[in-house]
């Protein structure tokens, strides 16, 4: 079915450039990354041409740049720039140079359809590495796909993206799978059967909470509470009191570090002792920075474990920390380097540096071995992975002791 709609894709993508003028919307600052100059011609991108130079591999990055998620966009953008230079050091992509064009839609579902545009308008971007967030996914994803331009997300996880059609494509679990993923986890394997919830009211965490509440009910365990908050929010004891009182063994948070590493600082202050299990957008060292002694032990979802072992990872942590005096990475940085370098593999098998062959190749060529583990589509374009959960241990993530069986 993903190969009728891609041809039936591409040719609506023909109609609307015939019928179509289509104008930049401008608006927000954009930088592209290279290791030199290539100069590039609008209109077809195939490489098969006997005549001619090489097509540069060129894509956009759509993430939160500034802002208050500005953190997750720096992660973003170092992931694809390791890749970028790991490309051309080895001679680029079908002969052509690697680089990328940023937009800052600063997690925003309106900013982002301004960033889709500005690519969609441009005939050189192949694919985009984006958006980081569910929200902004789902407002700029039928952009794309109504002009045929592969989007492939690090990290939005909202079930609904995978209705969005056959060019929309994410390397990170649904929040589905991965709520009822956590509530096993939660039920079997740390054998907890009392639980409460606090969540960022927002597409994300909400969805997770939902998710993660249903599957854990349905194990057999008992929510005897839940909580809500805004993003942005600095106050959380009011929420964390009603929780005390009904005495829960663990709490599941469901958002954001920035809020979450607050939440478990005030929870200790009023001398709660509970477990703490954090969705993935708790899985960066920030977490530990921000949250302190608080954190020291705290459970995290994680699609990306640094300290494994593996050669690739390896390599990609020590790229990483070579960059930022030391620093480790992030599941978002890994999702972002394993993107690009998917995409690469994509358009190396295609044997073209074209929009429609790599969405084409994308969905035949299996399974893909990157750093944030085993790449397999389904037949909506969503990823199928393992769970994997890290723990903070002196003031950085290691893997938990206790596994998702």
């Amino acid at each position: 079915m993903r190969g009728f709609k891609v041809v039936a894709a591409m040719f609506v993508v023909a109609l609307a450039v015939l019928s179509l003028g289509l104008v930049g919307c401008g608006g927000d600052s954009s930088t592209t990354t290279t290791a030199a100059s290539t100069d590039t011609t609008a209109g077809s991108t195939d490489t098969t041409a006997a005549q001619g130079p090489a097509v540069p591999f060129k894509f956009g990055l759509a993430g939160p740049m500034t802002g208050q998620y500005a953190t997750y966009g720096a992660s973003h953008t170092a992931g694809a720039d390791i890749a970028v230079e790991e490309l051309n050091a080895a001679g680029g992509v079908n002969g052509g140079e690697a680089s990328y064009v940023s937009g800052d839609d600063l997690g925003d579902p309106k900013e982002a359809v301004l960033v889709a545009q500005k690519y969609i308008d441009d005939p050189e971007i192949l694919f985009v590495n984006g958006h980081m967030f569910s929200g902004a996914t789902l407002a700029a994803g039928p952009k794309y796909q109504e002009i045929g331009l592969p989007m492939i997300s690090p990290s939005a996880t909202n079930p609904d993206i995978s209705t969005l059609g056959t060019f929309i494509w994410r390397i990170c679990m649904t929040d589905a799978v991965q709520g009822e993923g956590l509530a096993t986890y939660t039920f079997n394997d740390l054998g907890i059967k009392k639980v409460a919830i606090m969540y960022d009211d927002g597409d994300y965490g909400r969805g997770l909470a939902d998710t993660y509440e249903a599957a854990f009910k349905a194990a057999g365990g008992e929510v005897v509470g839940r909580e809500q908050y805004t993003a942005g929010d600095a106050e959380f004891k009011a929420q964390l009191t009603k929780i005390k009182q009904a005495g829960p063994e663990l709490i599941f948070l469901s958002g954001y570090y920035p809020e979450g590493s607050k939440i478990v600082q005030q929870a200790s202050e009023l001398g709660m002792k509970v477990t703490f299990l954090g969705s993935d957008g708790y899985a960066s060292d920030e977490l530990a920075t921000l949250g302190g002694a608080a954190v020291e032990g705290m459970l995290v979802s994680t699609f990306f474990d640094y300290t494994k072992t593996d050669p690739a990872v390896q390599k990609f942590v020590e790229a990483y920390r070579a960059k930022f005096a030391g620093a480790n990475p992030d599941w978002f940085a890994a999702s972002a380097y394993d993107v690009v370098m998917l995409v690469a593999e994509a358009a190396t098998q295609a044997g073209s540096n074209d929009r429609a062959a790599i969405n084409d190749a994308l969905g035949s060529m299996g399974s893909y071995e990157g750093i944030t583990g085993t790449i397999t589509f389904d037949e909506n374009g969503d990823v199928v992975k393992p769970l994997s959960i890290v723990t903070v241990k002196d003031g950085a993530l290691a893997t938990a002791p206790i596994q998702p069986k």
